[in-house]
């Protein structure tokens, strides 16, 4: 292969002609001797197994200068469920394509990172941007996994004003600012806030006995707590140990422990009606 082409290669992952036009012809003869793949206009990889970076570094370059990787694309970094093989751009001009679904605007640079050969959407505002569509579940696992918080989500709602969905976007925000770390709290946090239950924090750090704990629901005068149990939570015999030793931690503290699963959260006149109970029995906090 071409020194300098295979050089470019090993340092970009992409090369392209606007960037290199002297090399067209090379790129050209390469790619019909299928030692180069071509998967978008003026844009060439080294043929390789397909992969989210794979894929999403073409479309970086193809839409370069004014692109960059929104929604599924930029959340599906710390979202591997949300990879695939179609990749979303925001772009002022260019035209979807197969394979690339472009929407029509520009993301405000001070919501715009680069990594990896990738120019994507910041984890706010790429969850605040979901948030239209999947009732801001990306908003909670960027709040759990620490790459977003409540005032950048807040600044990246407002880049979104008059947008479609937009009336979706705020109450999951609204939400959010209670810090959520999985759609299971943010269902049950708008059930408590529905239900004109107040006076708690969610996943605030609280030391017992030495333990860091994040308890999901905390009451600031009460003893209480709420815990939420899916149904991959004891996974593992291990992690179902560690679990019954982190309840009697908080049992031996004092603490009144009430568990909820999901089906429960189809049930919010019961959730309330449990809490309030709890709430009056759980004795002050000390």
């Amino acid at each position: 292969m071409h020194a300098g082409i295979e050089a470019i290669l090993a340092e970009q992952g992409v090369i392209t002609v606007a960037a290199h036009p002297r090399l067209e012809s090379s790129l050209r003869r390469l790619t019909r001797e299928q030692l180069l793949d071509n998967p978008l206009p003026g844009v060439f990889t080294a043929r390789s197994e397909s992969s989210t970076l794979s894929w999403l570094r073409p479309v970086t370059a193809w839409s370069a200068p004014d692109g960059v990787l929104n929604g599924r694309s930029a959340a599906s970094l710390w979202l591997p469920d949300l990879a695939g093989p179609v990749a979303f751009v925001a772009h002022p001009t260019l035209r979807s394509r197969r394979g690339v679904v472009v929407s029509r605007h520009l993301v405000p640079p001070e919501f715009v990172r680069a990594t990896a050969g990738l120019r994507l959407a910041s984890p706010a505002y790429a969850a605040v941007e979901l948030a239209a569509f999947d009732d801001g579940r990306a908003l909670c696992d960027a709040l759990r996994l620490r790459l977003a918080d409540e005032p950048a989500i807040t600044a990246a709602l407002s880049a979104f004003v008059g947008s479609p969905g937009n009336a979706r976007r705020r109450r999951a925000v609204a939400a959010a600012a209670y810090n959520p770390w999985s759609y299971a709290e943010l269902r049950l946090h708008r059930i408590l806030l529905e239900s004109g239950i107040t006076g708690w924090v969610a996943n605030r750090k609280l030391i017992v006995d030495g333990v860091v704990l994040f308890p999901d629901v905390r009451f600031r005068d009460r003893l209480l707590m709420l815990e939420f149990d899916g149904r991959a939570s004891h996974g593992s015999p291990e992690r179902f140990l560690a679990d019954r030793e982190r309840w009697n931690l908080l049992e031996a503290a004092g603490y009144h422990v009430l568990r909820l699963g999901w089906e429960h959260l189809d049930r919010p006149e019961y959730v309330a009606s449990v809490v309030r109970r709890a709430f009056l029995a759980a004795p002050p906090h000390r």
